[in-house]
């Protein structure tokens, strides 16, 4: 076991009975390409983990807004649970040291690839599950989250940019003032990357890449928005 991995569970508050689940949670696909006995991956661990780590949330936003239908809960849930929120929760816990990648993912910015930390999140939940059951991974992920309310109130704002940016201009412009433009798309087919720019009119407000055309719709959307202080 490495130092970062002993790190990783220290800040998890739990140590491994099986330190092979957290080997693999850690493990990205592309470094079995030049370590082929490494053992397994982390996407089997993260297709687990998605599951477990939905359950966990459900359970605790059913009883936290009784009154709430399910289309609602639904909306929080993805709040919580969207690649940015995984993403940084990820980096909250210092995943993105412990990673093992392989090839052009082994840079800075593999690490802190959206993608990649969200996928080790969910597998990271998917080996707590296996070496310490539901209770304890329900009160280590919501140990790592905190009080879900102030999450869900800072996901909830930087959630929906778009949808800021056309409340700041509506009164003026009208509903059908912005048009999103995607500039550019490039890149290997396991990581393409997107580039959109927001128009106003004919104005260029903002532009913003991402791993998915959404992604970097919403990226131009947040850099509009600095044209308008007091959208935050």
């Amino acid at each position: 076991m490495t130092d970062p991995l002993a790190a990783l569970q220290a800040r998890l508050g739990h140590v491994f009975a099986r330190p092979e689940l957290l080997v693999e949670a850690c493990t990205h696909p592309s470094y079995l390409n030049e370590h082929p006995a490494a053992g397994p991956h982390n996407q089997r661990l993260e297709f687990l983990g998605d599951s477990v780590l939905g359950l966990i949330l459900t359970t605790e936003l059913f009883a936290a807004f009784p009154s709430e239908p399910e289309g609602a809960l639904s909306r929080r849930r993805a709040v919580l649970s969207n690649g940015r929120a995984l993403a940084a929760l990820a980096l909250d816990l210092g995943l993105d040291t412990t990673l093992r990648l392989g090839g052009s993912e082994n840079t800075p910015e593999g690490r802190t690839r959206s993608s990649n930390l969200e996928d080790a999140f969910e597998a990271l939940v998917g080996a707590l599950f296996l070496d310490a059951g539901l209770e304890t991974t329900r009160a280590r992920v919501l140990a790592i989250y905190g009080p879900l309310p102030a999450r869900l109130a800072a996901g909830l704002e930087a959630d929906n940019p778009k949808g800021r940016l056309q409340e700041r201009v509506q009164p003026l412009h009208g509903n059908a003032a912005l048009r999103y433009e995607t500039v550019q798309c490039g890149g290997a087919d396991h990581a393409k990357e997107y580039a959109s720019t927001v128009f106003l009119a004919e104005r260029a407000l903002g532009a913003g890449r991402g791993l998915a055309k959404k992604a970097a719709e919403e990226a131009a959307a947040r850099e509009a928005l600095k044209h308008f202080p007091d959208a935050g």
